[in-house]
């Protein structure tokens, strides 16, 4: 019971340290710049032609995530467009945590 306990304490601490890692990839690329709508952030919005389908799952974050990486040439490593997704996630969408993200 205790190594049940410790295994998802452990998890939750780690995916906390990812989304944190998140926000502030998030905010140091200035993100909010396109999907800002007056003061209320609203995450499916965009400035960008091109990119305007609503997110479904957590997959479609991802998606979005590396296509602005690349559009604005950001520059993130897999492992930061993993972090932003989660913080994204966790604050805006709330997707099953489980889903995949697609490559």
């Amino acid at each position: 019971m205790k190594i049940v306990f410790l295994i998802t304490f452990c998890t939750l601490i780690l995916n906390a340290n990812i989304s944190e890692d998140g926000k502030k990839l998030y905010d140091d690329a200035n993100c909010k710049k396109c999907h800002l709508d007056g003061a209320k952030f609203d995450p499916n919005s965009i400035k960008k032609e091109g990119l305007t389908s609503k997110i479904k799952d957590k997959s479609g974050i991802h998606k979005w995530v590396v296509s602005c990486d690349s559009f604005f040439s950001i520059g993130w490593f897999p492992e930061e467009h993993d972090s932003v997704t989660e913080y994204l996630n966790r604050v805006y969408y709330k997707y099953d945590t489980k889903s995949k993200k697609s490559k």
